[in-house]
Protein backbone atom coordinates (compact mmCIF):
# COMPACT_ATOMS: atom_id res chain seq x y z
CA UNK A 1 0.00 0.00 0.00
CA UNK A 2 1.17 3.54 -0.48
CA UNK A 3 3.10 5.23 2.48
CA UNK A 4 0.94 8.23 1.82
CA UNK A 5 -2.29 6.19 2.06
CA UNK A 6 -0.80 4.45 5.11
CA UNK A 7 -0.18 8.18 6.39
CA UNK A 8 -3.70 9.08 5.90
CA UNK A 9 -5.50 6.04 7.61
CA UNK A 10 -3.63 6.76 10.24
CA UNK A 11 -4.19 10.68 10.67
CA UNK A 12 -8.26 9.35 10.09
CA UNK A 13 -7.72 7.13 13.14
CA UNK A 14 -5.93 9.28 15.27
CA UNK A 15 -8.42 12.09 14.29
CA UNK A 16 -11.27 10.09 14.95
CA UNK A 17 -10.08 8.52 18.56
CA UNK A 18 -9.76 12.32 19.25
CA UNK A 19 -12.98 13.36 18.55
CA UNK A 20 -14.72 10.79 20.25
CA UNK A 21 -12.59 10.12 23.09
CA UNK A 22 -11.35 6.70 22.67
CA UNK A 23 -7.71 5.27 22.02
CA UNK A 24 -6.89 5.00 18.57
CA UNK A 25 -6.18 1.14 19.00
CA UNK A 26 -10.00 0.61 20.01
CA UNK A 27 -10.92 1.24 16.34
CA UNK A 28 -8.38 -2.17 15.83
CA UNK A 29 -9.76 -4.10 18.66
CA UNK A 30 -13.22 -5.63 18.50
CA UNK A 31 -15.83 -4.17 20.66
CA UNK A 32 -18.89 -2.79 20.97
CA UNK A 33 -19.08 0.07 22.73
CA UNK A 34 -20.94 2.57 21.24
CA UNK A 35 -18.36 5.50 20.86
CA UNK A 36 -15.98 2.86 18.96
CA UNK A 37 -18.52 1.05 16.70
CA UNK A 38 -19.33 5.12 15.26
CA UNK A 39 -15.87 5.91 14.81
CA UNK A 40 -15.57 2.88 12.89
CA UNK A 41 -18.75 4.01 11.17
CA UNK A 42 -16.81 7.54 10.37
CA UNK A 43 -14.02 5.72 8.96
CA UNK A 44 -15.34 2.74 6.80
CA UNK A 45 -17.63 5.91 5.13
CA UNK A 46 -14.41 7.96 4.52
CA UNK A 47 -12.46 5.36 3.33
CA UNK A 48 -14.68 4.10 0.84
CA UNK A 49 -16.99 7.62 -0.23
CA UNK A 50 -13.60 9.66 -0.11
CA UNK A 51 -10.65 7.42 -0.54
CA UNK A 52 -12.60 5.21 -3.01
CA UNK A 53 -11.67 2.04 -1.16
CA UNK A 54 -13.12 -1.34 -2.46
CA UNK A 55 -15.43 -2.44 0.20
CA UNK A 56 -13.38 -5.73 0.02
CA UNK A 57 -10.44 -3.61 1.02
CA UNK A 58 -11.13 -1.85 3.53
CA UNK A 59 -11.29 -5.09 6.09
CA UNK A 60 -7.35 -4.99 5.70
CA UNK A 61 -6.81 -1.52 7.42
CA UNK A 62 -9.03 -1.92 10.08
CA UNK A 63 -8.11 -5.08 12.28
CA UNK A 64 -11.91 -5.42 13.89
CA UNK A 65 -13.56 -5.60 10.61
CA UNK A 66 -13.23 -9.40 9.50
CA UNK A 67 -15.21 -9.12 6.34
CA UNK A 68 -16.99 -7.30 3.71
CA UNK A 69 -20.13 -7.42 4.67
CA UNK A 70 -19.65 -5.85 7.81
CA UNK A 71 -18.38 -3.46 5.88
CA UNK A 72 -21.75 -2.72 3.63
CA UNK A 73 -23.49 -2.75 6.84
CA UNK A 74 -21.40 0.01 8.29
CA UNK A 75 -21.00 1.81 4.79
CA UNK A 76 -24.98 1.95 4.23
CA UNK A 77 -26.29 2.69 7.84
CA UNK A 78 -23.76 6.27 7.83
CA UNK A 79 -25.27 6.83 4.27
CA UNK A 80 -28.81 6.40 5.95
CA UNK A 81 -27.83 8.14 8.75
CA UNK A 82 -26.20 11.57 6.96
CA UNK A 83 -29.48 11.84 4.99
CA UNK A 84 -31.85 11.45 8.06
CA UNK A 85 -32.99 14.86 8.84
CA UNK A 86 -33.30 14.41 12.95
CA UNK A 87 -29.50 13.38 12.49
CA UNK A 88 -28.03 16.69 12.31
CA UNK A 89 -25.67 15.97 14.75
CA UNK A 90 -23.78 12.87 12.88
CA UNK A 91 -23.57 15.32 10.02
CA UNK A 92 -22.31 18.11 11.56
CA UNK A 93 -19.59 15.54 13.41
CA UNK A 94 -18.78 14.35 10.28
CA UNK A 95 -18.19 17.34 8.47
CA UNK A 96 -16.32 18.47 11.18
CA UNK A 97 -14.05 15.25 10.33
CA UNK A 98 -13.89 15.83 6.87
CA UNK A 99 -12.45 19.57 7.59
CA UNK A 100 -9.99 18.03 10.14
CA UNK A 101 -8.75 15.81 7.70
CA UNK A 102 -8.72 18.52 5.19
CA UNK A 103 -6.71 20.85 7.22
CA UNK A 104 -4.06 17.89 8.35
CA UNK A 105 -3.94 16.70 4.82
CA UNK A 106 -3.13 20.29 3.99
CA UNK A 107 -0.30 20.88 6.41
CA UNK A 108 1.06 17.33 4.75
CA UNK A 109 1.10 18.42 1.06
CA UNK A 110 2.73 21.99 2.38
CA UNK A 111 5.31 20.54 4.18
CA UNK A 112 5.82 17.92 0.91
CA UNK A 113 5.97 20.89 -1.55
CA UNK A 114 8.45 22.51 1.18
CA UNK A 115 10.45 19.32 0.99
CA UNK A 116 10.32 18.88 -2.80
CA UNK A 117 11.77 22.26 -3.54
CA UNK A 118 14.90 21.78 -1.03
CA UNK A 119 15.06 19.18 -3.01
CA UNK A 120 15.22 20.86 -6.04
CA UNK A 121 17.18 23.28 -5.00
CA UNK A 122 19.84 20.49 -4.16
CA UNK A 123 19.34 18.93 -7.88
CA UNK A 124 19.42 22.09 -9.46
CA UNK A 125 23.06 22.54 -7.77
CA UNK A 126 23.97 19.40 -8.45
CA UNK A 127 23.66 19.48 -11.82
CA UNK A 128 25.64 22.88 -12.36
CA UNK A 129 28.48 20.93 -10.25
CA UNK A 130 28.24 18.48 -13.09
CA UNK A 131 28.28 21.08 -15.83
CA UNK A 132 31.52 22.91 -14.49
CA UNK A 133 33.08 20.02 -13.98
CA UNK A 134 32.47 18.84 -17.51
CA UNK A 135 33.42 22.46 -19.00
CA UNK A 136 36.72 22.35 -16.86
CA UNK A 137 37.81 18.33 -18.98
Amino acid sequence: MDKKLDKTIEIAKCTLADMFNISKDDIDRRTRKAPVIEARRFLIFFLVNELNFKFIDVPKQIKSITNHATVLHHFYKMMNLLEMKHEKNTKLKYMEFKNQMLEKGLNYLEKELYSQYALKKTINWNIKQLKDMIDEA
